[in-house]
């Protein structure tokens, strides 16, 4: 019984001990949560993660620590840098406002075949290719100068149909020719001005039976020079056709304009077709000059910009650009413009030449290009507030030069933006949103 009411004893006397402790000990230590409930932190510019609540030097870089404060009024982050650290850091202002923006690009042509331009050779009529006198890509074809010659009986058959309807039609023609010799005769010796009308009201009705009757063979005749033309005759070869009343076993096809060869498919002894390609020729004197454009490039160029072209054996050209395509190739994404090259100063083609586009000038708002922050969420600027406060502004950019880029979203005219050292602020934006995260978890 003793011993058990020694050990009750004990056991009160242990309790007692433990809220006796409580009661009387001593505060903890501030912690870091304590810290980051300060008004004002102090950070690394290019180290986030160090935070204090008082001045000093960063432990990694040795960078002095920037003041930051987290603004309650508002919903963004907000720091404040006193005058002093703005002059350390080297921050600069500029103002957002209006200015003409126009921008020189300068790229590259080359000088390609008009669409137009380009034909493919081929036979009117089945045969076989006697000679070819086009023997490589590059030739030069001069107009009416000999392409080739074609051996076809189907050839022949249309020369002998078309001499068939000459000869059939001579004696009506020649009959129609001693009717109209009677009938000026018959006006020329007329007596009296009565017999004059009435001869020529004879020779009018005349006329008209003659015209009913030469009718069928003039569209025979006109049939058969047209399938002759088709086959490659010209109207040389018909009158020669008609004169000398024999036909030609051997067509000779000439070029219709100046060309050179683009592609070579037939060669001498081949049988051809209506639809056989002998070759291809592009037109010399249509071509343009077609401009690589890059996507960033794109938003400047509008049709009808000038664009001065500087051939390397030639004298500099002025032009207007003109079938801008907005389709971009996915090989080499870029985009296709042409311009209209003189027949005289085309040149080779596929040459390259050397281009400058001169852009219409644009009104619009705009900021130093060093303001812009352009990271993977967006771009943004740091906008100067009142009394050293800072704040980030996210923007949406458009056309830029050099040295400005065009503000479309995000600013007003006037804004102030920082354009120096607004990545140090930036990071000491960054850290306040730490710091006001913090805040917030330690239930302040």
């Amino acid at each position: 019984m003793k011993r058990f009411f020694a050990f009750i004893l004990i056991v009160l006397t242990a309790v007692a001990g433990y809220f006796i402790g409580i009661r009387y000990a001593p505060s903890p230590a501030p912690q870091a949560s304590t810290l980051a409930k300060a008004k004002t932190a102090y950070v690394c510019p290019m180290h986030s993660h160090i935070v204090r609540d008082h001045p000093g030097p960063c432990p990694i870089c040795g960078m002095d620590l920037v003041p930051t404060e987290q603004q309650e009024d508002s919903g963004a982050s907000q720091i404040h840098v006193d005058n002093a650290t703005q002059q350390k850091l080297g921050v600069r202002l500029a103002k957002a406002e209006p200015a003409t923006l126009t921008r020189d690009i300068r790229t590259y042509g080359t000088v390609v075949p008009d669409e137009t331009a380009v034909y493919r050779v081929t036979p009117n009529i089945d045969g076989v290719l006697a000679k070819l006198y086009v023997h490589r890509v590059g030739q030069h074809l001069a107009r009416g100068e000999l392409m080739y010659e074609l051996s076809s009986t189907e050839a022949l058959n249309v020369q002998y149909e078309y001499l068939d309807t000459v000869r059939r039609a001579e004696p009506t023609m020649k009959m129609v020719e001693e009717r109209r010799a009677t009938n000026r005769r018959a006006i020329a010796d007329a007596p009296d001005p009565a017999a004059r009308t009435q001869a020529e009201l004879n020779a009018h009705n005349s006329e008209e039976q003659l015209r009913a009757i030469m009718q069928p063979q003039q569209r025979d005749l006109t049939r058969g020079a047209l399938r002759l033309k088709q086959i490659g005759f010209s109207e040389e070869m018909i009158k020669h056709l008609i004169h000398a009343a024999d036909t030609m076993p051997i067509i000779p096809v000439r070029a219709h304009d100046d060309c050179v060869v683009k592609e070579v498919m037939a060669r001498p002894g081949m049988s051809v077709t209506a639809s056989s390609d002998i070759f291809v020729c592009v037109g010399s004197h249509h071509a343009w000059l077609e401009i690589a454009l890059y996507p960033d490039q794109l938003a400047w160029v509008r049709d009808g910009d000038s664009v001065t072209v500087e051939p390397e054996d030639g004298e500099p050209m002025t032009l207007r650009l003109s079938g801008l395509s907005t389709i971009l190739d996915p090989a080499t994404r870029t985009a296709r413009a042409r311009v209209a090259i003189p027949p005289d100063r085309i040149g080779y083609l596929g040459d390259y030449v050397s281009v400058t586009v001169h852009t219409t000038p644009r009104e619009v708002l705009s900021v130093p290009k060093s303001a812009l922050i352009r990271t993977g969420h967006g771009n943004f600027v740091l906008r100067a507030l009142d009394k050293g406060h800072f704040k980030p502004v996210q923007v949406s950019t458009g056309i830029e030069t050099d040295e400005r880029i065009a503000i479309r979203d995000g600013l007003e005219a006037g804004d102030q933006v920082v354009v120096n050292g607004q990545f140090l602020l930036d990071a000491a934006a960054s850290i306040a949103d730490a710091a006001q995260r913090l805040k917030g978890s330690s239930g302040e």
